[in-house]
């Protein structure tokens, strides 16, 4: 009963990134203009590496970075997480011996202690999480624990989060704002405005974009553009796509692919087209 079909198009080893993006944005468009027309069709477009390029400026460790880049896109995750930002949490303590060995940040010796542990409790270190694992994330969250973003930067991120405009305006936005939070975005910025302007030598109405910067989706594999299109007066999407360079690296790929595309709803569209009628 939770079946739904979809189907999708996806675009393999073009570098030149801004180009296949547009493509992409402009192709997923049409086609639902062209089964849709009758329909009026409103696309947000967001940028994953744009808020990871934003984390990185205001200077978070990396193990910040990470959770708030699995967090982009989920409103709620993303909202507890910059909680925690702000005021990090202090519980979970651990026994002294372990504590110490924690705030070294010696992986080795940690690991080294819980084998021990283990074995001491009759517990296998093969068995499910191994000793290595266990060190390094007590050491990952001790450190993210450590760390509290100064008032000025947390006000810089959540600015960030909160732009929204269309697309035609959006690359203005953007540099209004990291001219007045003193940052530098570099190529993922560069990279958005050459998207713009692909989107509109593809002849799509800017007018039917919208940026939001706090739209992504929550995947590991998204790397720059995410996108969806809906239809006027419907909550859910009929279309969902962006660029997930890493994705088949995953999979199993030697090396990086460039690779953006986007999935259709297809019972969406479906109903969409039975209302049309």
């Amino acid at each position: 009963e939770n079946a739904f079909f979809q189907a999708g198009i996806e675009d393999l080893g073009d570098a030149e990134i801004a180009q296949a993006d547009a493509r992409s944005v402009a192709d997923a468009h049409r086609l639902l203009e062209h089964v849709l027309p009758k329909v009026s069709l409103s696309v947000t477009l967001g940028d994953q590496s744009l808020f990871e390029a934003v984390l990185l400026a205001l200077g978070l460790p990396r193990g910040w970075r990470m959770r708030l880049a699995r967090a982009f896109g989920s409103s709620a995750i993303l909202a507890a997480a910059l909680a925690d930002l702000a005021n990090p949490s202090r519980s979970g303590q651990l026994a002294p011996d372990v504590a110490l060995l924690v705030a070294d940040g010696d992986h080795e010796r940690l690991a080294g202690y819980i084998t021990e542990r283990m074995r001491e409790a009759g517990l296998s270190s093969d068995a499910g999480r191994s000793p290595a694992s266990i060190a390094r994330r007590l050491i990952e969250k001790a450190e993210l624990r450590s760390v509290r973003l100064a008032d000025e930067a947390f006000a810089a991120l959540k600015t960030f989060l909160s732009i929204r405009a269309p697309l035609d305006r959006a690359a203005d936005e953007l540099s209004k704002f990291c001219a007045e939070a003193r940052l530098a975005l570099g190529v993922a910025l560069d990279t958005f405005s050459a998207r713009v302007e692909a989107i509109k030598a593809e002849g799509v109405s800017p007018e039917a974009i919208r940026y939001d910067a706090a739209f992504g989706r929550p995947l590991d594999y998204y790397t720059g553009l995410v996108f969806e299109i809906t239809a006027e007066r419907h909550k859910r999407p009929l279309l969902g796509g962006g660029r997930y360079d890493r994705l088949l690296t995953l999979l199993g790929a030697a090396k990086p692919i460039p690779a953006v595309g986007f999935s259709v709803w297809l019972d969406r569209v479906e109903e969409l087209r039975g209302g049309a009628k």
